[in-house]
């Protein structure tokens, strides 16, 4: 059996997930796991994974949810599917929501479920950067995990994993009757 063109000129090409991988130049595995979009959200600065942002979206209109917890700002649809929209402030810091936000960055959760996504409203999405190093400062499970200093501001490390976890009220989680 003869082997396909490419896999001749480049040994271990077999699919098309290989030869994007073969295209993305711009960017060595080695780093993926440093860049970060920095974003800014009541204030505060933020990096989020950019390996776990799929979009960034200005003017998302969002629906409140009765009976939502505070942090819910509410219910968007984005590409004909339903979306949470969250307050990355509000949940980070504890602070009263943001009544209105510029700007969602919308989150896909990895290879389990590439349908799973979930929106962060944010005042300002401002560049990705590659990080050398982020300060570990958070505990295992919480939202924010670490911080980092860029151009003289400090940083909060987001946990995109934590958003994506899926807790019962035996296991922790808080539950509003």
């Amino acid at each position: 059996m003869q082997r396909p063109l490419l896999s001749r000129f480049a040994p271990g090409v077999t699919g098309r997930g290989d030869i994007l991988r073969l295209m993305d130049i711009e960017v060595p595995a080695a780093e993926e796991d440093r860049r970060f979009l920095l974003v800014r959200a009541g204030g505060t600065f933020y990096a989020v994974p950019a390996s776990q942002v799929r979009h960034v979206v200005r003017g998302l209109a969002c629906h409140p949810v009765p009976g939502g917890q505070a942090h819910l700002l509410g219910l968007a649809q984005f590409a004909g599917e339903p979306l949470a929209v969250l307050d990355l402030h509000a949940m980070a810091e504890g602070a009263p929501p943001q009544s209105s936000h510029r700007t969602t960055v919308i989150l896909g959760r990895g290879a389990g479920n590439p349908w799973t996504a979930v929106g962060l409203a944010v005042n300002d999405a401002l560049r990705v950067q590659t990080v050398a190093r982020i300060t570990e400062s958070g505990r295992r499970g919480e939202l924010v995990s670490g911080t980092v200093d860029l151009d003289g501001e400090r940083f909060k490390v987001v946990n995109t994993a934590v958003l994506f976890e899926e807790r019962r009220p035996s296991e922790g989680g808080r539950r509003d009757d």
